[in-house]
């Protein structure tokens, strides 16, 4: 069975190729204990120096792709997204107490990052309602509200994990303790690490002139967001105050359904039917009446999830043509 080849394992073999090539790489700061280890690694992070922080992380930690990629690398829309995040990702704040187990290797680090998930949700759903209300490409554009969003996050909570930095070969290895890859990475990133593997669908259709437009926002497999665009010839039928009136009623409508965003726009001699679903919040019933899934989808993001590749398969069982950016590569 075919699964999504993450974006994450290849950003941590282009560092280690990296690395490889630079007479033996970048070489850890002396410590004399984990506590002190850790700290230079918290620094390396707070001070953009990532080819000295990824000598505390094993080649498969998680952590690693969040590191901005070599230029060009995978995803070069996206290129311009991680320098900023690099830039941005300074503004750790941290410190450092070593409780004196599990053989002295055992450290309590608190940090506070900027909160870029919220930030970068935010700034999607704001595109999102954008382009239904006004048309355009602002959630298709996923590489400028990404963009957004990490300019808009503003400072989160601090919060506390455990880790260990072992003593391996004169060189410290830090991991988590008791705490998931996700959580734990997501505390340096301030979220950001969930959209190593983002990537934005297209499918499109046209019957009988009318011309059907789906794009599918997705982390990895899990769908979280869509707009639904209905393109029909209008023929005259409709004036501008009439698709203005039907914009602002659709739109009234649409803030009666938690998740959902509606409009009708006017593209040249043709009118424009919008219809946007966040899928973290909307509930069930409205993702059925939408007819995007099937009774049997249960809650909302926080219960299950909606398959990207799925909903493509189907998709193009139904003759839909579909593309994928960035692309990532599917193993067996």
């Amino acid at each position: 069975m075919k699964r999504l080849h993450k974006i994450k394992a290849l950003f941590a073999l282009v560092l280690c190729l990296m690395l490889a090539g630079c007479g033996g790489g970048t070489k850890q700061e002396a410590a004399d204990s984990a506590e002190e280890a850790t700290v230079h690694f918290l620094t390396n992070l707070q001070n953009g120096e990532f080819e000295q922080a990824r000598t505390y992380l094993e080649e498969e930690n998680p952590l690693l792709t969040v590191f901005p990629p070599a230029e060009g690398e995978a995803a070069p829309e996206l290129d311009a997204v991680y320098q900023q995040f690099r830039e941005k990702m300074t503004g750790l704040t941290f410190r450092v107490g070593d409780e004196g187990a599990v053989g002295n290797s055992m450290v309590y680090i608190t940090a506070a990052q900027y909160d870029f998930c919220s930030a970068i949700n935010e700034a999607m759903l704001a595109a999102m309602e954008t382009q239904c209300r006004e048309g355009g490409t602002a959630f298709a554009d996923y590489a400028g509200w990404l963009s957004q969003g990490i300019t808009d996050a503003s400072m989160g909570e601090e919060e506390t994990v455990r880790a260990m930095a072992t003593d391996k070969n004169g060189g410290y290895i830090i991991d988590h303790r008791g705490y998931t890859d996700h959580d734990f990475m997501n505390l340096f990133t301030g979220g950001f690490y969930d959209y190593a593997d983002f990537q934005m669908a297209v499918c499109t259709n046209t019957i009988d002139n009318v011309e059907h437009t789906y794009y599918f926002a997705a982390l990895g497999d899990q769908m979280i967001a869509c707009v639904e665009e209905v393109s029909e010839a209008n023929n005259g039928e409709l004036d501008d105050e009439t698709i203005a009136g039907l914009n602002e009623f659709y739109a009234q409508a649409a803030q009666q359904t938690p998740g959902m965003y509606m409009g009708v726009t006017k593209d040249g001699d043709r009118v424009v039917t919008h219809m946007g679903i966040d899928f973290q919040t909307a509930d069930q019933n409205a993702l059925v009446n939408s007819g995007l899934v099937s009774g049997s989808y249960q809650g909302n993001m926080a219960d299950g999830k909606l398959s990207l590749s799925a909903t493509i398969s189907e998709f193009e069982k139904a003759g839909m043509t579909s593309s994928v950016t960035p692309v990532y590569k599917a193993e067996k």
